[in-house]
């Protein structure tokens, strides 16, 4: 049983009861405003308020869900419209992703309308706590897409995201989700025509009203707090490369012109007055594969494996390649003076087998490479296909051709990166999104210490100046409040940035160009309930939305009117 078969009261329509379609499109519309490139972050807070009347609508059962899921379609065909920016036939998984991604819209209607018809929860309580559930399942589905949370609308606002360091992001959503259902209950409660022309707020909307300005203030009272109390000290000085490399996959054929521009920036970081104490490259910024041999890894093993990435490679190849590009980035360090983190594509020979990451790795001058970090968070059609030996044709979903298959491994560990007496943890690329792979590299060691900086290798160069940019650098500012850390960003074609641990943006360069950002970076020493315990918040909305679909299902339902218990409805006998 669905809740559209529950039998309709014949009631008076609200006047606010029109085409789901066009509300669902009008929200669509301005949450995406809320956001890059608009970022018109007032919005946020009442963009849903068309979109969640539609919950209370009597038209049809099919008239609500088209338009659930045209509004769905409308807000991520324009979201993440930068995809198609990465290769001209990317149109076609532009419009696939947008299309699965909409999705969401229809069934958080289903969820909503089931836990309040069915199951006679409050529409107050119902659509934020599924709203933000469907958000953390996002996170997830095929390694996730963490991106367009509600939160993340606010993330200039510093008063208001202080509130991540206990809930996380997903608490925020919570809230700005809250404030919408809200506004929604006593619009309609004020237009209901069962006032017979006397607009007044029912007793459920004041509740609503009262609790949710309550909220409201505790969380602007405690974002006051928290910027006021904080206190940070000096710490390392990180120069963060920028580079501007045209992303025709970084070919080998580009390979001189890359490294020449890297020298370039490093001879005028060498001659600056003051001199960092640590360099950080790009996301494989390094246009030549680095090469890592296991030790008594015989000559023969080594040539069966590393046929995986060059039939025609003998070992002497490899061992030739690992001495050339180790010699070189140790002489850059020498000549700098300075440690740099650089990323690389590192091949991996060891006697369990070949492996090829997206890989930061520390270069000290004098010293061997000794410590790296793989990348945990693999993009989908970008470093390896999902399902690819099923469905090869999966393929035209990603910008490679002639053949090549992106097929990277994926990083089984969150090793800091010690470098003097300052530790680093790292997330590449999109890893700085991902909150729960963050947060692994931030938790305390057996001794206590977490990390004192958290550093962001990012290549950005797909998107062409797209509104990406903005983007990736506003969920990233998450991440810093979240784990109270400081946030060091060097990306290809930016935005390379210093965040510090209350989401400021301290220090950042302009997207595609070419330059050095050298900042002194603010240590943060407090110590956040989100790092200790995570995505409390979604993991409790997402409990309740489970609940809701497995009593929905085994049919603990209670049969009432449709209008019955929805926002500002008549409540009908």
């Amino acid at each position: 049983m669905t809740p559209e078969t529950i039998a309709v009261s014949p009631q008076p329509r609200s006047p606010l009861d029109r085409s789901p379609a066009l509300l669902s499109v009008a929200s669509a519309l301005l949450t995406w405003a809320t956001f890059p490139p608009a970022e018109a972050s007032w919005l946020a807070w009442v963009s849903l308020v068309p979109f969640f009347s539609v919950l209370g609508s009597q038209r049809p059962a099919r008239s609500i869900y088209f338009g659930a899921w045209l509004g769905g379609l409308v807000f991520w065909v324009l979201a993440i419209q930068w995809i198609r920016h990465t290769d001209e036939t990317a149109w076609l998984g532009w419009l696939v992703m947008a299309t699965f991604l909409s999705l969401g819209w229809p069934l958080f209607v289903w969820l909503t309308r089931t836990a309040v018809l069915r199951l006679r929860i409050s529409p107050l309580a119902a659509a934020p706590i599924m709203w933000v559930a469907l958000e953390l399942v996002r996170s997830y589905i095929l390694t996730g897409f963490p991106w367009y949370y509600l939160a993340h609308s606010q993330f200039r606002m510093l008063p208001v995201i202080q509130m991540a360091d206990l809930t996380g992001a997903l608490g925020l959503s919570l809230l700005i989700a809250l404030v919408n259902a809200t506004l929604t209950k006593a619009l309609l409660s004020w237009t209901n025509p069962a006032n017979l022309g006397h607009p007044q707020l029912d007793r459920d909307a004041i509740r609503g009203v009262i609790v949710t300005s309550a909220l409201l203030i505790a969380t602007l009272a405690y974002g006051g707090i928290r910027l006021a109390t904080s206190r940070f000290e000096a710490g390392p000085r990180i120069a963060l490369m920028q580079t501007n490399i045209p992303q025709s996959y970084k070919n080998r054929a580009e390979s001189t012109k890359i490294i020449a521009d890297i020298e370039a920036m490093i001879a005028r970081l060498a001659k600056a007055k003051e001199r960092p104490d640590l360099l950080v490259w790009p996301e494989t910024s390094y246009p030549h594969g680095l090469v890592q041999i296991a030790g008594g890894l015989s000559a023969s093993e080594l040539e069966t494996q590393g046929k995986v990435y060059g039939p025609n490679r003998e070992p002497a190849w490899y061992n030739e390649q690992k001495r050339i590009t180790d010699g070189y980035l140790l002489e850059l360090a020498g000549y700098l003076k300075t440690p740099m983190v650089v990323g690389v594509t590192l091949y991996d020979f060891a006697r369990g087998g070949a492996s090829r990451f997206n890989s930061a790795v520390v270069i000290e001058p004098g010293k061997a490479v000794s410590q790296a970090y793989h990348k945990l968070f693999l993009v989908p059609f970008g470093e390896y296909i999902p399902l690819f030996e099923v469905f090869p044709w999966l393929i035209t979903l990603t910008p490679y051709r002639d053949g090549y298959v992106p097929n990277l491994s994926f990083g089984r560990e969150t090793p800091p990166l010690d470098v003097n007496s300052w530790r680093y943890a790292v997330a590449i690329c999109f890893e700085d999104t991902v909150a729960r792979v963050v947060r692994r590299g931030m938790v305390p060691d057996a001794t206590g210490r977490a990390p004192d900086v958290l550093l962001n290798l990012t290549n950005d160069g797909w998107f062409h100046g797209s509104p990406e940019h903005e983007m990736h650098l506003a969920v990233s500012v998450f991440r810093a409040v979240e784990n109270r850390v400081p946030l060091a960003r060097a990306v290809n074609s930016g935005i390379s940035a210093i965040i510090d641990g209350n989401g400021k943006i301290i220090a950042s360069l302009p997207k595609m160009t070419e330059d050095i950002l050298s900042v002194v970076t603010p240590l943060d020493g407090r110590v956040s309930l989100y790092t200790r315990l995570g995505d409390w918040v979604g993991g409790l909305c997402l409990a309740a939305c489970l609940a809701v679909t497995v009593m929905a299902f085994l049919g603990k339902t209670r049969h009432q009117p449709i209008s019955a218990n929805l926002p500002g409805l008549p409540q009908g006998g």
